[in-house]
């Protein structure tokens, strides 16, 4: 599978961002002039790079979000988001098997939100920037679990789809979250990589 350039991506999200900024910042919320929304979604999450035994499964994922709206300026997204992923097949540093083991992810992130046009039907953009907890944890019969965490930075930028439902609104996005990490137990990758895909509602 190609290696996905995570630099040159975030480049063209900035770049997209900067450029849309004025326009951006001329699209209020559709039908609302509160200035604090609260947002929830989940779907599914799927990792790219990043698992040092076998290989991750696609799995699950939930966020919660404030979204402040200022007048004459792009929305500011506070982000926290709960993932879990099962290995398959996995093995234990240094060699050996293990009976199961599991990947929790844990983050919180502060994104510029930029809609792309007006009307009910509003696509957009997210850049951001954040901290992340990973943590795995490993069950084997002779040494019982063991578990390996770190907390490290990373970088989350995406694109999706919001439409009014009602009084609500809906919203469609795909992200790519890139956490930059130190060597260290089963997250032993420069950078792990996961793509949260996620359907929600902002009130």
């Amino acid at each position: 599978m190609q290696r996905v350039n995570v630099s040159r991506a975030l480049g063209l999200t900035a770049a997209a961002l900067i450029g849309s900024s004025t326009l951006g910042a001329q699209i209020p919320s559709v039908g609302s002039t509160r200035l604090v929304h609260i947002g929830f979604g989940g779907g599914v999450i799927v990792p790219r790079t990043g698992a040092s035994v076998n290989s991750l499964k696609t799995g699950a994922h939930g966020q919660g979000f404030l979204l402040f709206q200022l007048p004459g300026l792009p929305a500011i997204r506070a982000n926290f988001d709960y993932s879990k992923l099962k290995f398959e097949n996995p093995t234990l540093p240094g060699g050996g098997s293990a009976q199961d083991a599991d990947r929790t992810e844990l983050s919180g992130v502060a994104s510029m939100k930029v809609d792309l046009v007006r009307g009910p039907v509003r696509p957009y953009l997210l850049a951001g920037v954040g901290a992340y907890n990973i943590k795995d944890v490993v069950e084997n019969a002779s040494t019982g679990p063991t578990s390996y965490s770190d907390t490290n930075f990373g970088l989350d930028g995406g694109a999706g789809i919001a439409f009014k439902l009602w009084s609500i609104e809906g919203f469609v996005e795909s992200r790519i979250q890139n956490v930059y990490t130190k060597t260290g137990g089963l997250i032993d990758q420069k950078q792990i990589q996961s793509f949260p895909v996620t359907f929600g509602f902002v009130f």
